[in-house]
């Protein structure tokens, strides 16, 4: 039996076999979105680097976005005034190597844990080849921090996506929302990037970003699972149809919960002791001829909340600390442990001996029973 589909705005309609228990191809038209003050996706692609080339008055770089023959935007960070900090960015909008009386962004440079931040958000316009309208709006977020503690260091100016596609279809009866964002921020989708699916009247989920997967994973809407078949590179349009994945979708998320084990651990209400002071800690574990655990950490590592919750309370990490000076250092408020111990990454975790020698290292999140047996071996730990 023929399937027949047809897209109206930016809704698909599918009539396919209803005996057939799946779906024929669906094609769905999506649009691009700039956060406002009442919808947001509480997710972003990790902050991508752009060199800068310093001169006296300021510093400059480009971005690439879009095809391969659209021409790359044009960067400038400049302070204004007197101000001894970077507080403005100039944005190339129209992409003709100058810049424009509208191609000012200002912002007021703000502390954070020693560090000079200057962000800037902004939306530019990526072509779309053949496009109505010809082009989508993509909505930055610009910051250059400066670190007085590395004055050498090379500078560079970070960038994020903001925004996102967006795109409603009737599937299998159920209307669903489509988002896709970017990954990779280059202004062009394929199977590197991301997207969600939910039913549209729990948009929430899907504005979450919750169950969020490659494009080119499999994603579920109730207990059907679909896949992208196809997407065009502006984003504009994709094409989902439904498949087996072979096995359910509790199945499948038990599967993937890479936590349970460590949520499931048996607890008796107690936590490894850490002491806040390294300096104290080192000299107690010198004194008493102990080794000693240091956990590094920050306010914003995720994981390191994750082992406080999970991994720190279980009793085979407690009971596994038993003996050892544990110390826990926030490695922003303590950059001169940090690069004494040339800590790159967080958490990390590391064992040192009674003499401060290095025993072992581990740099990530680790489990409640690789944790203990990290502790129980000190020559156990790797990066």
């Amino acid at each position: 039996m023929s399937r027949v589909f047809r897209a109206l705005g930016g809704i698909a309609l599918v009539l396919g076999c209803a005996a057939c228990g799946r779906s024929g191809p669906v094609e769905v038209r999506l649009a691009a979105r700039v956060p406002d003050d009442s919808t947001s996706v509480r997710w972003s692609p990790s902050g991508a680097k752009l060199p800068l080339v310093l001169d006296e008055s300021g510093a400059e770089t480009s971005l690439s976005l879009g095809s391969a023959d659209s021409r790359p935007i044009r960067l400038r960070l400049e302070r204004s005034g007197a101000s001894a900090y970077f507080d403005r960015l100039l944005v190339d909008h129209d992409r003709d190597g100058t810049f424009g009386s509208g191609d000012t962004l200002s912002t007021e440079p703000t502390e954070t844990r020693g560090r000079m931040w200057s962000s800037f958000e902004d939306v530019v316009d990526v072509a779309v080849p053949g496009g109505d309208p010809p082009a989508d709006p993509y909505a930055l977020s610009y910051w250059f921090v400066y670190d007085p503690e590395e004055p050498d260091a090379e500078p560079v100016l970070r960038f994020s996506r903001r925004g996102w596609m967006e795109g409603d279809a009737v599937i299998d009866g159920v209307p669903a929302r489509v988002l896709v964002a970017e990954s990779v921020m280059d202004g062009i989708f394929d199977d590197r990037d991301a997207w969600s699916i939910a039913a549209a009247d729990s948009a929430r989920t899907v504005y979450g970003w919750q169950g969020s997967r490659g494009i080119d994973r499999h994603n579920w809407l109730g207990e059907r699972a679909y896949r992208i078949v196809s997407i065009d590179p502006s984003g504009r349009r994709l094409t989902l149809e439904s498949g087996d994945p072979g096995q359910t979708r509790a199945e499948e998320l038990a599967a993937e919960d890479r936590l349970a084990v460590d949520r499931n651990a048996p607890r008796s209400g107690r936590a490894v002791a850490f002491e806040a002071d390294f300096e104290a800690a080192e000299s107690r574990a010198a004194a008493e001829g102990k080794p000693m655990f240091v956990d590094f950490k920050t306010v914003w590592c995720g994981p390191c909340h994750t082992m406080d919750e999970w991994v720190f309370t279980a009793d085979a990490v407690v009971d596994a600390a038993a003996g050892i000076v544990a110390a826990r250092v926030d490695g922003d408020e303590r950059r001169d442990l940090a690069k004494r111990f040339g800590i790159a990454a967080y958490p990390t975790l590391l064992l040192l001996g009674p003499d401060g020698a290095e025993r072992g290292r581990f740099v990530g999140y680790l489990g409640v029973d690789s944790t203990a047996l990290f502790l129980r071996n000190p020559f156990s730990g790797s990066e």
